[in-house]
């Protein structure tokens, strides 16, 4: 037997082998991969969970814009319809204002139920007759055909209604078309103002 082999053991040629790595550095440099992989991992769920969370808000908000187009697009369409229909309403009311004296009874009462159930109709679509004759003057529900002198009634009060105005919960179908009360030689007075200065000199 070789003299020098006698003393040589496998772990002294592995430590003076460079290239020779030992498994506790193989155990350390898997756990190090192991741990990068799994933060990675993490990452990624993260980021993939902010992805669906967006997905999600948008849709629902998608959801909501869609179904308040439709809802606006059905109240324009019912408005339209029913702002049809109230040039019916005038017809029948003018009818029944200037009947005839010698007409039949039965046709009377036929016209006036064929109005009453229009306007039952109207009402249980959510149409409203807007007050006017008695109220002061609302640029938003009257419009004023007409300015009228009148010393027994307030400035600004309607005196007369021309058409019936309406309103569909809180729109306005048509404006009623109206008499407003104003002072009496409001204008004379606005236009002549050196006219109504020599008046109070003489007097």
């Amino acid at each position: 037997m070789n003299k020098d082999s006698i003393g040589e053991t496998p772990g002294e040629d592995q430590a003076a082998d460079p290239n020779c790595v030992s498994n506790e550095e193989e155990t350390s440099t898997e756990t190090t991969l192991s741990q990068e992989t799994f933060e990675e991992a993490l990452r990624e769920k993260e980021q993939f969970r902010s992805i669906a969370q967006r997905a999600q808000a948008d849709l629902v908000n998608y959801r909501q814009r869609a179904s308040q187009e439709l809802e606006e697009s059905r109240r324009t369409v019912k408005f339209g319809i029913l702002s049809r229909f109230l040039g019916v309403a005038d017809d029948l009311t003018r009818a029944i204002e200037n009947l005839p004296d010698d007409a039949d009874e039965s046709w009377i009462e036929g016209i006036s139920l064929v109005a009453r159930n229009l306007s039952n109709s109207l009402e249980l679509e959510g149409v409203m007759k807007i007050e006017a004759l008695g109220e002061h003057f609302d640029p938003y529900q009257h419009e004023a055909i007409m300015y009228e002198e009148r010393c027994d009634e307030e400035e600004g009060t309607i005196v007369s209604v021309i058409q019936d105005g309406y309103k569909l919960n809180d729109r306005i179908l048509r404006p009623a078309r109206v008499v407003v009360a104003q002072a009496k030689n409001l204008q004379e007075e606005q236009l002549n103002p050196e006219k109504q200065e020599d008046e109070q000199e003489e007097n």
